[in-house]
């Protein structure tokens, strides 16, 4: 059941990357792996209460700040790990899904680590929890991106 699940969400999100041209493509695939980890995990923990998880979840770049925008989805949050004022809310302790992006000939990967991070004793600790890696090709022929895979490690 959870493979027929998962199989139909990255065909949805090959259809959303398809319908959405007119949109950044950058961002339509970032959104589209965000999406797929999003509801893999909670797939995969579905009898497992985690509401905390998902009440302190942030989105972040490479250099830990905010991701430049937020995805479709209005269940992240956006915050800059290493601002002063953010101590607070970091020492109490945060998940975060640190988004990376790369792009090698004709092929996008968009890899998603997910991290525990608190504060304590003037030290930031990230705690990587796993994560997931998403690839898109770029088709010529067509001028279209595809979802080539989706895959993830941990939780």
């Amino acid at each position: 059941m959870k493979k027929t699940f998962f199989i139909v969400l990255v065909l949805i999100a090959a259809l959303k990357v398809n319908a959405q041209q007119n949109k950044d493509e950058y961002k339509v695939m970032i959104d589209s792996a965000i999406c797929i980890k999003y509801t893999a995990f909670k797939a995969a923990t579905k009898n497992q209460n985690n509401k905390d998880y998902f009440d302190n979840l942030y989105l972040l770049n490479e250099q830990d700040q905010p991701l430049n925008y937020l995805p479709s989805s209005n269940k992240f949050k956006a915050i800059t790990v290493y601002d002063d004022r953010n101590r607070k809310i970091i020492k109490k302790g945060i998940y975060a899904w640190k988004v990376f992006a790369s792009l090698n000939n004709n092929r996008f990967t968009v890899t998603i680590v997910d991290f525990y991070i608190t504060y304590k004793n003037h030290n930031y600790n990230f705690a990587n929890g796993g994560g997931s890696k998403t690839t898109f090709d770029y088709e010529c022929g067509s001028n279209n991106w595809k979802l080539l895979s989706s895959e993830n490690k941990g939780n």
